[in-house]
């Protein structure tokens, strides 16, 4: 595509044109004319600042041709200005341009957006670092008297000074004359673009804070020159696991092919053996990327390892990421620690790339490019020909059965495990929040001392209901997943195909009447705690509480120091800070998480159950956790009842390949937003039609319904879930027919989104 502008004149030029992405939403190149001074220097790869409207930006060259596009005249191209200062060479810039493409394909999204993850970081600049110089050409058109009267002002106020003068300069005047002689000038070389070096701090920095890790780990901050004061006594075994373990790391890093391996293990095993997988990486002259999805957990990684002191660890702050890498790139093995966006780190010869939690939603970006870093992580281990590790407590199922990963589990020690007790709430009276062994067990633990924490999930709750005398719970008929209560049509409705049914005042198995909300507030289990135990010192902990980050601070302050009896708290327990093993550990609803309309709610329930036995101490130390429920026999909950992770993938893969979820199916989730609900609903069905259309029926696509979640206010924002059992040809059907609906509704106030892989169903 072509910048049809401003015609020039007849100057000489290279012969050579450059198809150029700009990073914005944008996936066509745009054709500029390649100065002569440039012809030896500019290669496909090359990052190269250009006009672009009435501003400069970086773009990458994609392409290079002898001939202009077909139908454009060379005349009305406009040429590069300059080289970037500092850009990467070809043959690198070559792999971070395959980068941009390959996500643009695979998560649908705009290469230009997708060129903004991978430029080289250093190269973000302000169009402030571009200046204007005159070169001898141009001095001695002054000099001679040649130059043209329109062009003499401006090209005498660039010769004045050595240093030229900046594009920002320019930019003041607002003169359309003034740009126009620049792009004049340029033309004929009498004045080049130069792009000076970004003064800007190193973004990468070494924590000088201990951070978390998660949920179960004994942590206590210490002095910075104690070693590895942050992590609980290494296990110091020798057993043939760990010796498999080592083996097969020395094995993948040495053989130059990209591994994938999953590692079921606990924290403590997970930590060591991301050390020895550092040191051997380093140790053959290759570097690491280390990723987290939260930046606390980041940040005491970073800790860890420095404290370790064998090899160089930067960690990338979040903040930053948009600036400079610095001493990333300079090409010296290091190790790189961050969030997501880290898996983008411009380090060469990369051995391997460890992400940690690998389950966490935050790993998925929730902005274009809608990118998941463990997939990016595993498109960086093929073209680098690394070791990608997939660690956590609990994978996720995607990972624990992708055909492409090797599993290694490290089962947790039996003695660190507390005793786990199951209630029936639906044995207890009716509205029961704190059940009678749950209430016992909680006057022990505070008159020993030894602390309670009460755990309620409340997070990306959905109203439905639930019968208090059976349990019986309103659920789609098609894909099984709990209905909401609509308030627009008094009914209930699946979020996923539209389903509804009517709103009912009674329960179809049992008869009852007693239909209610399912969940309670951490507000009523506060009130409820300091009813029971009025001397006792309760803290709550949730969303509400910690969003102002100054009250936050505090209350986190008050975590550490233990100056509490009772804790309670939402799953925000788990992603911060974690405290010291406590005697009792009580979970009021264990299957609060399981009424989510979503297909992951188990697996997620699951997680948290897990992570909330790993707060009480082992059983040997008087731990315990209580676990109350109305449904006893789930496999989520009979799964952490008897610690036996493989029953619950199993049972649970089992369900996901019968309403056909990943990992059995790859997924795609449409958005359609707008002001007019005729036409935001209208345009959602005619987006199914397309895709029904193109696919000639292969993909199954669900909807359109009412999106859950956020939107804009005076918005209505209809959803489609489409699924298919080949990812190649959903991402093809998914572009096509986006493009299709951005051409008809440009325009229109119509957003059309595509999320690849979703993972919040919001």
């Amino acid at each position: 595509m072509a910048l049809p502008e401003h015609p020039a004149p007849a100057i000489r030029t290279s012969g050579l044109y450059a198809d150029v992405i700009i990073p914005r939403h944008i996936s066509k190149a745009f054709t500029y004319i390649v100065p002569h001074p440039l012809a030896q220097e500019i290669a496909v790869g090359r990052t190269v600042l250009v006009p672009f409207g009435r501003t400069i930006v970086e773009g990458a060259v994609i392409s290079l041709s002898d001939r202009p596009p077909n139908g454009i005249k060379s005349s009305r191209l406009k040429s590069i200005h300059c080289l970037a200062d500092g850009a990467y060479g070809t043959e690198q810039g070559s792999s971070w341009l395959e980068l941009s493409r390959i996500i643009a394909e695979q998560y649908v999204a705009p290469w230009g957006q997708c060129l903004r993850l991978v430029l080289p970081w250093q190269l973000k600049r302000r169009a402030s670092s571009v200046r204007y110089r005159a070169t001898e050409p141009g001095r001695a058109a002054l000099d001679s008297g040649t130059c043209p009267d329109h062009l003499r002002a401006m090209l005498t106020r660039i010769a004045r000074t050595r240093r030229g003068i900046s594009l920002s300069a320019i930019r003041k005047s607002r003169d359309r004359h003034e740009w126009e002689a620049i792009e004049d000038l340029e033309r004929r070389s009498w004045i080049v673009a130069t792009a000076s070096a970004d003064p800007r701090p190193d973004a990468l920095v070494q924590t000088d804070e201990p951070v978390a890790h998660e949920a179960g780990a004994r942590v206590a901050p210490a002095p910075s020159s104690s070693p590895s004061p942050l992590l609980p006594p290494p296990a110091t075994e020798h057993t043939e696991r760990d010796s498999l373990w080592e083996n097969r790391i020395v094995e993948y890093l040495r053989a130059d092919q990209p591994k994938k391996i999953v590692l079921h293990a606990p924290w403590e095993h997970r930590i060591n053996r991301l050390a020895d997988a550092i040191r051997h990486t380093l140790a053959i002259g290759k570097s690491a990327i280390v990723l987290s999805g939260e930046a606390d957990k980041a940040k005491w990684l970073g800790r860890f390892l420095s404290d370790i002191g064998e090899f160089p660890v930067s960690v990338l702050s979040p903040a930053a990421s948009p600036r400079r890498f610095g001493r990333a790139e300079e090409g010296s093995p290091s190790v790189i620690v961050g969030t997501r966006s880290a898996v983008f780190a411009p380090l060469r010869s990369i051995g391997l790339i460890w992400i940690d939690g690998e389950e966490d939603p935050a790993f998925k970006e929730p902005r274009e490019p809608r990118y998941h870093a463990r997939g990016v992580a595993w498109i960086r281990a093929e073209m680098e020909r690394a070791l990608l590790v997939l660690a956590s407590a609990h994978p996720s199922l995607e990972s624990m059965f992708d055909a492409v990963a090797e599993i290694h589990t490290v089962p947790p020690d039996p003695t660190s495990r507390p005793i786990v007790e199951l209630i029936d709430l639906n044995r207890e009276p009716r509205g029961t929040l704190f059940s009678r062994r749950l209430v016992e067990a909680m006057d022990e633990a505070v008159s020993s001392g030894a602390g309670v924490v009460l755990f309620l999930n409340r997070k990306g709750y959905a109203r439905t209901l639930l019968c208090r005398d059976c349990g019986w719970m309103p659920r789609c008929s098609a894909c099984v997943v709990p209905l909401a209560y609509s308030r627009e049509s008094d009914r209930l409705a699946c979020r996923y195909c539209g389903e509804t049914d009517p709103f009912p005042r009674s329960c179809p198995t049992c008869k009852a009447v007693h239909l209610v909300s399912v969940g309670e507030g951490t507000e009523r289990a506060e009130a409820e705690a300091r009813r029971l135990f009025p001397t006792a010192s309760v803290l709550r902990l949730d969303g509400d509480r910690l969003r102002r980050p100054s009250a936050a601070r505090d209350l986190w302050e008050r975590v550490r120091s233990n100056s509490w009896d009772i804790l309670i708290g939402t799953q925000a327990l788990f992603q911060h800070l974690p405290f010291p093993r406590r005697g009792l550990v009580g979970v009021l609803q264990a299957d609060s998480g399981l009424h989510v309309p979503d297909f992951r709610a188990a697996e997620r329930m699951y997680q948290l159950l897990d992570d909330a036995v790993g707060c009480a101490r082992p059983a040997a130390q008087g731990g315990r956790v209580i676990l109350q429920t109305k449904f006893p026999a789930h496999h989520a909950i009979q799964a952490v009842l008897s610690g036996s992770p493989h029953r619950f993938y199993e049972e649970e893969l089992a369900a996901r390949r019968l309403l056909h979820f990943p990992p059995a199916r790859h997924l795609a989730a449409l958005s359609v937003s707008g002001a007019d609900q005729t036409e935001v609903t209208t345009a959602a069905a005619q987006w199914k039609a397309r895709l029904e259309e193109l696919s000639d029926a292969m993909l199954t696509v669900l909807g359109p319904v009412p999106a859950m979640g956020r939107t804009p206010k005076r918005h209505v924002r209809r959803q489609l879930l489409v699924k298919g059992t080949d990812r190649a040809l959903l991402c093809r059907w998914v572009r096509d027919s986006l493009e299709a609906m951005e051409r008809e509704y440009r325009g229109r106030r119509i957003t059309c989104i595509a999320d690849m892989d979703p993972v919040d169903m919001g």
